[in-house]
């Protein structure tokens, strides 16, 4: 293979890339997801163990949370084998790399190309499963998630068996192509028994593995954005005349605040991860590029970095919130315990909501303090509280809140709680699950 000499000289771009070594930024982001995973668990063990049972949630660990330390694992293992490279002359031109060098940085290099492509796979899932999780009560939106997850599993996991088995015997025969894994960065035989596939086509099948990653970042964040503002833009839907800042300002703040944050937090990091994914795959052509293969595929590897980690980072935005106004409440309302998903606010107009119960309607999910209660409250939303249908108003209280109980002698404990009424043209529904009949009877 005749390599050209590079214009600029022997230049390590791993360490010198625009004043920062692009590998120690990488092992800088690494940390910093490690930090705040810790930080995500330690406040879910602080949940389950430190406050009262009255007031924790039923289910704090989700299946999301194994998916995520997975993933970190699995980014680990990507991050040591780059450093690997990175001591034998990844980031430096092919052509100043003596032969021991260039086997050992593609050697090390390729080793941990499955690991990044397993990790990546491996965090979309969390998310997906988080989604599910908050817009447990659409059927729809969780057959289109788990159609996304199926589909991003397929592609990945085809991507990380290209990788594995793309030498094999020539002429082609049904073998163990694991075991010629090592003629990836190992000379090919001279006799030409053994056959390695063009650059080419992982750089073609990378490219489809990175547009579909691409396209389903982002149905998934416009998906959860439009279920998020539904009602908003069905109001806008319904009345062409009014304008959106219009109808924008008419939102309380505090429900716009807290729309605007869980847009951000389950919306941001699928859009984060969507141009990481994009500007990543274009990056891919360094893969075909193989004479000066250690140079080229640095900036890639970056990016790959800034793919895994968005959503990670950002599954640890629900606990820290919560962490932060459960605090802020014990301090506004002078307690040193209290229910630690109340809002400042005690009055009826405010949204009292911060966590959204799951499917059955029993168990309170911790990390769905960034969901919305529309997958539960079907019938109005905060936006627009007070509707009308078949002539009979629909009135809808917030969601049940419990205060702090009042202690009358040694017998008698009262619980101040309020209560769910929804009124519909037959019947209603309390959060107890007992009805309302329309002449004022219970059943």
């Amino acid at each position: 293979m005749n390599i050209p000499k590079p214009i600029e000289g022997d230049v390590d771009i791993g360490i010198r890339l625009t004043g920062t070594g692009t590998f120690q930024a990488c092992w800088v982001l690494t940390a910093i997801v490690g930090v705040a995973l810790l930080f995500r668990f330690a406040i879910k063990v602080w949940v389950r163990w430190a406050l009262p049972q009255v007031t924790a949630p039923g289910r704090v660990w989700g299946i999301e949370d194994l998916f995520f330390l997975v993933a970190w694992g699995f980014d680990i293992t990507h991050m040591v084998f780059i450093q690997m490279s990175a001591n034998w002359g990844l980031g430096r031109h092919f052509f100043y790399l003596t032969g021991e060098e260039r086997l050992n940085a593609m050697k090390w290099d390729f080793l941990s190309q499955p690991m990044a492509v397993t990790s990546a796979m491996i965090s979309r899932a969390g998310m997906m499963w988080f989604l599910l999780t908050c817009f447990a009560a659409s059927d729809k939106i969780r057959k289109y998630i788990i159609i996304c997850a199926v589909i991003q599993a397929i592609v990945n996991m085809v991507a990380i068996v290209q990788i594995i088995v793309q030498c094999g015997p020539n002429p082609y025969q049904m073998t163990d192509r694991v075991q010629y894994f090592h003629y990836m960065w190992m000379p090919l035989p001279e006799d030409g028994s053994v056959q390695c596939q063009s650059p080419a086509v992982q750089m073609t099948i990378g490219f489809v593995q990175g547009g579909f990653n691409t396209v389903i970042d982002f149905f998934l964040a416009v998906l959860a954005a439009v279920e998020l503002w539904q009602f908003f833009l069905r109001t806008l839907h319904h009345n062409p005349n009014t304008t959106f800042w219009s109808q924008f300002c008419r939102i309380s703040g505090t429900v716009r605040s807290r729309r605007i944050w869980q847009t951000i937090t389950l919306s941001g990091p699928l859009v984060l991860s969507g141009c990481a994914s994009a500007v990543k795959t274009y990056k891919l052509k360094s893969l075909g590029d193989r004479q000066d293969f250690t140079y080229n595929i640095v900036t890639f590897v970056l990016w790959v970095k800034i793919e895994n980690y968005s959503i990670l980072l950002a599954s640890c935005a629900p606990v820290a919130r919560l962490f932060l106004r459960s605090f802020v409440d014990q301090g506004r309302e002078g307690r040193t315990h209290g229910y630690w998903s109340r809002t400042p606010s005690t009055d009826h107009k405010d949204s009292d909501t911060e966590l959204k119960r799951r499917a059955n309607g029993k168990d309170q999910w911790l990390d769905s303090t960034t969901a919305t209660n529309l997958t539960n409250t079907c019938i109005h939303d905060e936006e627009n509280p007070v509707t009308r249908w078949n002539g009979h108003k629909l009135l809808s209280s917030r969601a049940s809140k419990v205060e702090m109980p009042e202690y009358h002698d040694d017998r008698f404990v009262t619980v101040k709680t309020d209560i769910v009424v929804q009124i519909g043209n037959r019947m209603s529904t309390s959060s107890g699950g007992t009805r309302l009949l329309p002449n004022g009877g219970f059943h």
